[in-house]
């Protein structure tokens, strides 16, 4: 491009081309600002007279000024074609990051450099939110006590999983990675599996499913199961976190136990009360009989039959831990000799 002189400016087509373009636009010769546009003057804070013959190095960062010179040159030789960026600081002292392109030009007769000037502070500024994003999201992935696993949703391989997930389940990451839960056998109902893919591709998302996963070593977890679709890697994705409730389900289970236990000796304290009187009336019948008959081995046999139910009852009334036996028709019963051996 050639400015045959300063004067050819001003004509129509470059005060249309210049002064309306979105992009700043500068000329430098011998290292200051000969022109600046409108838009150029806005990015850098400075007025047009205040431009005009200053150092264009003095608005740029320090730091930034010899990789913005090497750049410059190499861009003037052809040997980059490419933006190239650097940071300057305008007239009220703010960081702004600029995305910039040269080329050799004849300014008043003489050689000089044309550039275009963006402002690229948003995008950078946005650039470096998603980076800080993703890796506050890769520390969290990374440190969490609970399971993370994230999964292709096309073809459900696991892309990633936690240390939080190896150290629970006892795979080794090579050992899970480019394979499907399927082909590692971790849920245990199948079935359920595939109510939950069916959900979450309706909804987009599962929260706090209850399941059961195997471990490698074969043992069965209870665990909370949450999902959700993601984009990760240009990919969707199934970003799965559980949290395992396998202790949990065993202290309520145990729980249930102990209302279940005391429930239970509670009636057979109550049916042991009601039969203890009965029982002690018996004994005095049977005591009269015995007055009468000493040597009646009937009243005798009765009466030691008699004594077994009272042992029987007070080993029930002591009773407060036991184990099942099984009954007729497969059906458990207290067994109240172990019970006993217990105490």
């Amino acid at each position: 491009m050639t400015f045959e002189n300063q004067p050819d400016l001003k004509n129509r087509f470059f005060i249309d081309l210049f002064d309306n373009s979105p992009i700043g636009i500068f000329v430098v010769q011998e290292g200051k600002f000969q022109f600046v546009n409108p838009k150029f003057q806005e990015i850098s804070g400075y007025t047009e007279a205040e431009l005009l013959g200053m150092a264009s190095v003095l608005i740029i960062l320090d730091k930034d000024i010899p990789a913005v010179k090497e750049n410059a040159v190499k861009m003037l030789k052809g040997k980059i074609l490419s933006p190239y960026l650097y940071r300057v600081v305008d007239k009220n002292g703010e960081l702004k990051t600029i995305i910039e392109s040269v080329t050799s030009v004849k300014y008043g007769g003489r050689r000089a450099t044309l550039g275009y000037f963006m402002d690229n502070t948003e995008q950078e500024r946005a650039k470096e939110a998603i980076r800080l994003s993703e890796d506050k999201f890769r520390k969290a992935f990374r440190s969490s006590p609970e399971w993370f696993v994230i999964i292709a949703l096309k073809d459900e391989i696991c892309i990633d999983v936690n240390e939080a997930f190896l150290r629970t389940t006892g795979y080794r990451r090579e050992e899970v990675i480019g394979r499907t839960a399927v082909e590692l056998s971790i849920w245990e109902d199948m079935d359920q599996r595939a109510r939950m893919f069916e959900m979450l591709r309706k909804k987009g998302s599962v929260r706090d499913l209850e399941v059961r996963f195997r471990m490698k070593s074969g043992e069965i977890r209870t665990v909370l199961w949450s999902a959700e679709i993601i984009d990760y890697d240009d990919e969707k994705c199934l970003l799965a976190v559980t949290r395992d409730i396998t202790h949990r389900k065993l202290a309520e289970q145990e729980k249930l136990q102990r209302i279940k236990l005391q429930g239970v000796l509670e009636m057979a304290g109550a049916t042991c009360h009601e039969l203890n009187q009965p029982l002690q009336v018996a004994f005095i019948l049977l005591n009269e009989l015995l007055r009468n008959s000493p040597q009646d081995d009937t009243i005798k046999g009765l009466k030691k039959q008699l004594s077994r139910m009272k042992d029987i009852t007070e080993k029930v009334n002591s009773i407060t831990s036991y184990k099942t036996k099984d009954y007729i028709q497969g059906k458990k019963i207290i067994d109240i000799e172990k019970a006993s051996e217990n105490i």
